[in-house]
């Protein structure tokens, strides 16, 4: 049995509930609607909010992580995904990386102009962070140019891609199609409108690569969080996960109609 707080009606999940993820659920839900209505009760206040610290939120775009490890053995880097945005701002986000074996967990990590499937498109940013190993977020602060400026795709398609390896091909978590865990079909679950993002395949444009690029790819970078890069309200529910899902992983268990924006906990 739930029982609820006095104040806001919050679900307290007894102890040995079954299914207690549920109201759990509805919990992170509520919460995020009543922080934003605080937002829209701040911004309607009198004279409004035109220097105010809050902004609009940032959110969180894209799959979240999944599938299985991959090094990158191209010593020019290029595996990365494709999407088209304008004047945009990606603050972070998360990678997945296994460092057994490996000496040296500093990654390079790109934003490029697409030109059309260029093999060496022109670099717009990049950063080399140093991993810890396992799922992490990542600070880019990466600012995609606006349409028309000098330093935008002329079709407004960019790449975030993995740069040259720097002595180690560190492996990263990927979703491939061959692999059973992506497809190219879902790309089209993964447009937004706020902020207007729009991802449209992975792709390999290293030089130094042979046989046909593996556009069916999620390649790398999962949970994007963009949006203005001024301060902003952060809700407790920003990562815009639909589900959570929290017990021991079971190969022969499947599940209808998982959101790509699921969360599994393995308690395994």
């Amino acid at each position: 049995m739930t029982d609820t707080t006095e104040n806001r009606e919050y679900n307290i999940p007894e102890q040995g509930e079954s299914n207690w993820h549920k109201p759990v659920n509805e919990n992170w839900e509520s919460i995020d609607e009543d922080i934003h209505q605080l937002y829209e009760n701040l911004d309607g206040a009198e004279g409004g909010n035109e220097n105010s610290a809050i902004t609009p939120t940032r959110t969180n775009v894209g799959a979240l992580a999944y599938g299985t490890h991959h090094a990158n053995g191209y010593s020019d880097g290029g595996y990365g995904v494709v999407f088209s945005a304008s004047d945009l701002y990606i603050d972070s986000v998360i990678v997945d990386s296994d460092l057994d074996d490996i000496s040296d967990p500093d990654l390079t990590i790109e934003l490029r102009q697409y030109q059309d499937g260029a093999t060496d498109p022109t670099i717009i940013d990049s950063t080399t962070v140093e991993l810890s190993g396992g799922p992490e977020r990542v600070s880019l602060g990466f600012t995609v140019p606006e349409s028309g400026s000098s330093a935008a795709d002329e079709n407004d398609e960019y790449v975030l891609q993995r740069g040259a390896p720097n002595g180690d091909d560190i492996p990263l978590r990927r979703r491939f199609e061959r692999d059973g865990d992506w497809s190219v079909a879902d790309y089209g679950d993964e447009t937004y409108t706020d902020p207007d993002i729009n991802f449209l395949k992975g792709t390999l444009n290293s030089a130094a690569a042979s046989g046909s690029e593996p556009v069916g790819s999620w390649y790398y970078f999962f949970d994007w969080l963009v949006g203005p890069e001024k301060d902003r309200l952060m809700a407790p529910w920003s990562s815009d996960i639909d589900e959570i899902y929290m017990r021991p992983r079971d190969p022969e268990e499947e599940f209808d109609e998982v959101s790509p924006r699921a969360l599994w906990i393995d308690t395994s």
